[in-house]
């Protein structure tokens, strides 16, 4: 995964390789990350969320700030490097406000059981640990030490580490365990009562967990087959995120867990923003790349007859190199 250029140090690089997560300060400009923070707030000010998600009212495209962040080159080229390839396209994209609350019902996420996020974004298991497929991001607007709700992970401990023993199956939702928790306790209940052996594993994890404190700007980059879960937000806060994804571009197999970036166009708004982008940027929603075999000369032109205002003189430069 040496020569891929960007933002991550080694030592970053190395340890989201190894331990599965890394969490990077700098890569959003402070006046992006409060501005939006202040969006979400505004959206959210009457309600928040108790599931993941924002029904849709903050998935990309939104025609806001929070686009900027998830076409962001810096988190681009993070994640080519994670990946050791730049060719790479976006799965998700979608900010949410988790609100503080005491309901910790059985499928609730206020205190989620612990998870790995695979088995909701591929009908297949993950690649061995060294050949990883994807990349994922929790963006973080609001500083956990003082809102709660900050990830927890459990860190993978060298290729020995009885806790990420392939294949990943102890867990609801998986390997024949159908009946689903999302709530720690009812989770944890339903493998003592019925799969004593899988509660045994499960406590292991728990032992292991860390809970770091996440300042606004700092992005957690972890995968898809990392122990992780969210936490409990403090009753009378909020806690703005993002959560965005990645994937190597031919793993068709992981599939897009937004609705088909396309499906907003029509009324200028998501044109506006493919048109503001760079090449790099516009890859990500599945643009071929300029001196990608797709484009000819009049390829070109019809693209940029679609878009007006399209800068489309990359695209022509590299049909000379």
């Amino acid at each position: 995964m040496e020569g891929i250029p960007g933002p991550l140090t080694k030592e970053q690089v190395t340890h989201w390789q190894e331990k599965g997560y890394v969490i990077v300060s700098g890569l959003i400009e402070q006046a992006l990350t409060e501005s939006c923070k202040e969006h979400m707030l505004e959206i959210f000010k009457d309600t928040a969320c108790k599931d993941f998600g924002s029904d849709g009212k903050c998935a990309f495209p939104t025609c806001s700030d929070l686009d900027r962040v998830t076409t962001h080159e810096n988190l681009i080229d993070s994640v080519s490097q994670l990946l050791g390839t730049p060719d790479i396209l976006l799965t998700q994209s979608d900010g949410w406000c988790k609100a503080g609350h005491l309901d910790f019902g059985a499928q609730q996420n206020n205190d989620q059981r612990f998870h790995m996020d695979y088995g909701n974004n591929t009908f297949l298991h993950p690649t061995p640990w060294h050949e990883p497929e994807n990349v994922a991001a929790i963006v973080y607007l609001a500083d956990t030490e003082i809102t709660g709700g900050g990830t927890a992970v459990c860190s993978r401990e060298g290729d020995e580490d009885e806790l990420y023993q392939p294949p990943y199956i102890n867990m609801p939702g998986n390997g024949g365990y159908w009946e689903f928790y999302n709530d720690r306790t009812h989770a944890e209940k339903y493998f003592e009562e019925k799969h004593p052996e899988v509660a045994k594993f499960r406590k292991k994890i728990y032992d292991r967990e860390v809970i770091p404190v996440y300042k606004p700007g700092d992005v957690l980059l972890y995968r898809y087959d990392i122990w992780h879960r969210g936490t409990p937000v403090k009753v009378g806060h909020k806690r703005s995120v993002i959560n965005i994804a990645w994937k190597k571009r031919d793993s068709f197999w992981h599939l897009t867990w937004n609705p088909a970036w396309t499906q907003w166009n029509y009324y200028g708004n998501i044109e506006r923003v493919l048109i503001s982008l760079s090449p790099k940027q516009r890859a990500l929603l599945g643009v071929p790349k300029p001196g990608h075999s797709y484009w000819n000369e009049q390829n070109i032109k019809w693209f940029g007859a679609r878009y007006p205002g399209m800068d489309i003189n990359p695209y022509l430069k590299a049909l000379k190199l």
